[in-house]
């Protein structure tokens, strides 16, 4: 392998670990949808695109904004 080819790896495995790392301290806002209600670690910017944020009706306005 040319050490190109291992600088781009390494670049990518780290990149990897950092994202798993975070989600594992953070969670994701999918964690949401199992339980009944929002743990508190989904940031105010994403709490917008979890439904489990919302509730029903919240949703169904949200998405029926806009249609005649």
């Amino acid at each position: 392998m040319a050490p190109i080819d291992i600088a781009i790896l390494l670049i990518v495995a780290v990149a990897f670990i950092a994202v798993c790392v975070r989600i594992k301290r953070r969670g994701t806002c999918a964690d949401c949808s199992e339980g009944a209600e929002c743990s508190g670690h989904c940031s105010a910017s994403c709490g917008d695109s979890c439904p489990a944020c919302k509730g029903v009706d919240e949703v169904a306005a949200r998405l029926g904004r806009g249609v005649r």
